[in-house]
């Protein structure tokens, strides 16, 4: 598979995908996986997926700013984030560094989110994860694929 392949399968795994999961690390040694809404899911979030359309790869998760997942991205930045449709035999998982991207907040709000961040896109609990992959691993129809970016 030729990077302009991956690039295409990547991006409609993480368009179709309805949940992801994301992976960290922190004293332990075992890391912490959850279930988190995929705001690609272009269905579910268009305006979401729309901002997001010009971003590469990169992956925008919204989360509390007081969370475990916030905390220790911040403390190991390295993380995982995993998009499947089990239906057709596909997973994505990238894998990179999450950062803050405040300037994202507005962007990626969701009426509705006000019964987690009841202050809305400007509440200091509301927090966008950034996560710029570097490696790329995954099954397709295709068969399997591990690329680094």
């Amino acid at each position: 598979m030729d990077s302009k392949q991956l690039e295409t399968l990547a991006l409609d795994t993480m368009r179709r995908a309805d949940m992801l999961a994301l992976a960290t690390t922190g004293a332990e040694p075992y890391p912490h996986v959850r279930a988190l809404f995929n705001l690609r899911d272009d269905r579910r979030f268009p305006s979401l997926a729309e901002y997001q359309r010009d971003k590469g790869l990169s992956v925008y998760l919204g989360t509390n700013t007081s969370s475990v997942k916030a905390r220790q991205s911040a403390a190991e930045p390295w993380v995982s984030v995993y998009f499947m449709i089990p239906a057709e035999f596909t997973g994505l998982c990238l894998s990179g560094r999450a950062v803050v991207d405040a300037g994202a907040k507005a962007a990626l709000w969701v009426e509705g989110w006000e019964m987690y961040y009841p202050k809305g896109p400007t509440d200091p609990d509301y927090t966008v994860l950034r996560v710029d992959p570097v490696r790329a691993r995954g099954w397709h129809a295709s068969g399997a694929f591990d690329v680094e970016l």
